[in-house]
């Protein structure tokens, strides 16, 4: 009679102490003391307990189809199947290969006796296997509900092989120094929409995924990192499955916030048609939208070809029937122009200072007017807060009914809220109104200064403010005549002396100073 045998451990913790040798230690005496050949010997080292789809095991039953084998001998049942149904389906195949099974510690018999008995062996096995699971459940369960995540963790995070090791994780994951910046990089950006997966795919080989993988990142990579459970983790949120899915708070540290999630989700789930923001105003040419080709009035745009000393910068056209295309401008040189005609129409600090005393005089002109209304508002509201007092007393003598009282007080209410509003907005004159015309004057005065200093996102404004209606450059010759901004515009035609040229009611109404100064000239 031939026969193998098949010995198995569920954990590594067993695979350290002498249970596989032991159990082929019984299991050969066992075969000798029945004459039965053992061919072959398969030992599962800390393979699952929880189903039949073990290596080893697979490997047994193969080699009995191919081969003539008797007898199939196990230390225990438990060691064939924690499973009943798994039990009996391999038993059978088993017989169908003409192969029978032997327990060496436990009675197994083709009588009834013996069926009933393997049968009940079986079903304790599967019982010992459930319990065996539950209490591993309740372990990870409570260490989640602790803000430890007890699986390994996703991409970006430190794996320290706790189970390696023989030991239960009771530490939060560490950020990974390489992955995380790149994953964390990777879920802003693409809640920003600025890119599709595919993008980002090729983005992140870009910022080093590649180099610390060792391979192309696939977009199936990126579904993988926008699984529900996985982008949560992220947020700092651990799901737990053992307790109908609740999210506990992680000790983790989060790589992106509860909002970039939703904006995640809202991206994923197809209701957005967010796509990349394209910037119009590139940092490296501040002029583009600002400046346009004298020859055809188009705006030119910039480039940045490399050389050998590395990148060089131009403006040009890119009309193709102009006669300026192809032909660069240096970015330097226009940018200096460009500071230089800015200098050229500064007001002088004559025009400034008569700006700025006419602006606060017809200020001051008008506030007369602001504070007879914030006199007249105030006094209503006084007059309406003892109405309101006096609804009240017509309610305690008996004078109104509740729903009158309800009716007439709600009525003197939302008069009190309209007049409040109207006397918050009279009160213009408590603004610093000489304050912000200093500010003014002083943000006009250098414009060359004010443009060089500004954030390459607030340029354009600045430039529209001066500029209207943009402004031509020719090679050679220059910046071309612009319209202007208004004060600029009233600068340049009185050459900086307003009270001489420009008759101040273009401006405004005549204010007190400005009539002064009339009657002096």
């Amino acid at each position: 009679m031939k026969g193998i045998i098949y010995t198995r451990v569920s954990s590594d913790e067993q695979v350290k102490g002498t249970s596989l040798d032991f159990q082929e230690e019984i299991c050969r005496r066992y075969c000798n003391e029945r004459s039965i050949e053992v061919i072959e010997v398969f030992r599962e080292e800390g393979a699952s307990a929880k189903s039949s789809d073990r290596k080893e095991f697979l490997r047994a039953v193969e080699f009995c189809r191919k081969n003539k084998i008797d007898a199939f001998v196990v230390a225990k049942i438990d060691r064939f199947a924690r499973n009943t149904d798994d039990h009996y389906a391999i038993r059978k195949i088993l017989l169908d290969y003409k192969t029978k099974l032997h327990s060496v510690t436990e009675p197994i018999e083709d009588n009834p006796t013996g069926k009933v008995f393997e049968g009940i062996l079986a079903l304790f096995s599967e019982f010992d296997n459930s319990v065996r699971k539950q209490r591993c459940s309740d372990g990870m369960s409570s260490r989640i509900n602790m803000g430890i995540y007890p699986w390994k963790p996703p991409i970006g995070y430190k794996c320290l092989h706790f189970k390696k090791q023989g030991e239960k994780k009771t530490l939060p994951d560490e950020p990974d120094k390489v992955t995380f910046p790149i994953i964390q990089r990777a879920l802003k950006e693409f809640s920003k929409g600025t890119y599709s997966k595919t993008e980002l795919a090729r983005a992140m080989d870009e910022w080093g995924l590649e180099k610390t993988r060792g391979k192309k990142t696939r977009p199936q990579f990126v579904d993988a990192i926008f699984q529900e459970k996985r982008l949560k983790f992220y947020t700092g949120l651990i799901v737990n499955p053992f307790e109908e899915n609740k999210e506990v708070k992680g000790l983790h540290q989060a790589m992106i916030n509860e909002e970039e999630l939703q904006l995640i989700f809202h991206i994923l789930s197809g209701k957005s048609k967010k796509v990349a923001k394209h910037e119009r105003y590139n940092p490296d040419f501040p002029l583009r939208r600002t400046v346009t080709c004298g020859e055809c009035g188009r705006m030119l745009t910039g480039s940045a070809p490399r050389g050998n000393g590395g990148r060089y910068f131009y403006y040009h056209c890119l009309n193709k029937d102009c006669a300026e295309y192809g032909k660069s401008i240096k970015k330097d040189e226009m940018e200096k122009e460009f500071l230089a005609e800015l200098r050229k129409i500064t007001p002088k600090q004559e025009f400034l200072d008569v700006f700025k005393e006419t602006i606060i005089d017809l200020w001051k002109e008008k506030g007369k007017n602001f504070e007879l209304d914030v006199e007249k508002y105030s006094n209503h509201l006084k007059a309406l807060e003892k109405k309101r007092n006096r609804i009240f007393e017509m309610r305690e003598d008996g004078s109104y009914s509740q729903e009158q009282f309800k009716e007439r007080l709600a009525e003197v209410d939302s008069e009190i809220a309209t007049t409040k509003i109207s006397l918050s907005e009279s009160r213009i004159e408590q603004f610093d109104i000489e304050g912000a015309v200093i500010y003014a004057t002083n943000f006009i005065s250098d414009l060359g200064r004010q443009w060089f200093d500004l954030d390459h996102k607030l340029r354009p404004r600045f430039q529209k403010l001066v500029f209207p209606k943009l402004i031509p450059y020719s090679r050679n010759e220059g910046f071309g005549t612009a319209e202007l901004g208004y004060i600029y515009e009233i600068n340049r035609q009185t050459s900086g002396d307003l009270s001489d040229t420009v008759d101040q009611r273009g401006i405004e109404p005549p204010t007190s100073s400005v009539q002064v100064r009339r009657s002096t000239n």
